[in-house]
């Protein structure tokens, strides 16, 4: 791969538990592409707090991000880390959203926005060249779900940002919301041990604002491609194809004798620096519609849930 070419990076959008980890596996088996995990978290729970990267190892003594950082910033400790997060936090929001738009309307981002795109572009860049053993990448793909991070991340010249934007429906993810999952991260005490729930009326808010955002973003000449995740389960290898047409990689590269559709085994290493414990080593993988909601979610926060989402549910397919 050119080392001074544009980095194709596939951005997966979308409101957390809504499939993404595992759609992020399956394009990790295909030859020429890297899935990082969510970039949005690199600063602090890969660089700072050291949690554990998706091929078991702590992320500093994991090789590919050990690479990773010498090419990007000539190592890790070279990196002002506390100015890569104050740079997160401030331009990485979504109350920052209109000032993003701005920067597209007129073709030049601010100048705390063109820092922080230094950054997370150097990272993104080496990371599609040092992937795969040194012999690169096409394509990266990263799953920091958030409409703010597609919407900065687009800014960057040195980056083509194309968002997968992943749709589940809003009744299965107010209720996969509000169950516990572990997050075998790290074993320090002082690091959260689950990830977090949300009430069903909160997740229901944010599916409206995050889907109807993520179906704005083709006005600002990002390119996006739609992906219901009831869809994905019902047409696994079709839906992959489409992604990888998309992404610009070719579909005779599917991963057909790992994944026949049904089922298979994951084993491709995935250095992702965040995301649903599902990221972690080798996974036997059963595609099922998970429909537990029905039973699980009480009636009156089905109906809730579906009223609050119902202008923007049917919209999308709902």
């Amino acid at each position: 791969m050119d080392a001074v070419s544009v980095q194709r990076v596939l951005f997966i959008g979308s409101l957390g538990r809504s499939g993404s980890t595992l759609i992020e596996r399956l394009l990790n088996e295909f030859t020429d592409v890297a899935a990082v995990g969510e970039t949005v978290h690199l600063w602090e729970r890969g660089v700072r707090d050291n949690e554990r990267c998706g091929c078991g190892e702590p992320f500093h003594r994991c090789p590919f991000w050990t690479r990773v950082g010498q090419l990007a910033f000539g190592g890790w400790s070279e990196l002002d880390l506390d100015r890569a997060i104050d740079l997160r936090w401030s331009v990485d929001r979504s109350r920052r959203l209109p000032a993003m738009v701005h920067a597209h309307r007129r073709g030049a981002a601010t100048g705390d926005q063109r820092e922080y795109l230094d950054l997370i572009g150097s990272v993104l860049t080496a990371a599609g060249r040092v992937a795969h053993g040194d012999t690169g990448a096409d394509v990266v793909v990263d799953s920091s779900k958030h409409l703010s991070s597609a919407a900065l991340y687009s800014l960057n010249p040195r980056l083509d940002v194309r968002v997968l934007h992943l749709v589940r429906d809003p009744r299965g993810v107010a209720f996969s919301g509000t169950r516990a999952v572990d997050r075998p991260e790290s074993s320090e005490a002082s690091t959260m041990a689950e990830m977090p729930t949300y009430k069903p009326a909160r997740t229901a808010g944010r599916w409206v604002t995050d889907n109807m955002g993520f179906t704005q973003l083709g006005r600002l000449d990002v390119r996006t491609m739609r992906l219901r995740h009831e869809d994905f389960l019902a047409r696994p290898i079709e839906s992959l194809a489409d992604i990888a047409t998309f992404a610009g990689l070719s579909a005779a590269r599917l991963p057909r004798d790992v994944f026949d559709g049904t089922d298979g085994v994951l084993g491709t290493p995935m250095h992702s620096v965040a995301g649903n414990p599902m990221r972690f080593g080798g996974h036997h993988v059963t595609l099922r519609h998970d429909e537990s909601w029905r039973t699980g979610l009480p009636l009156s926060q089905q109906r809730m849930v579906s009223a609050i989402t119902a202008p923007a549910r049917r919209f999308l397919g709902y």
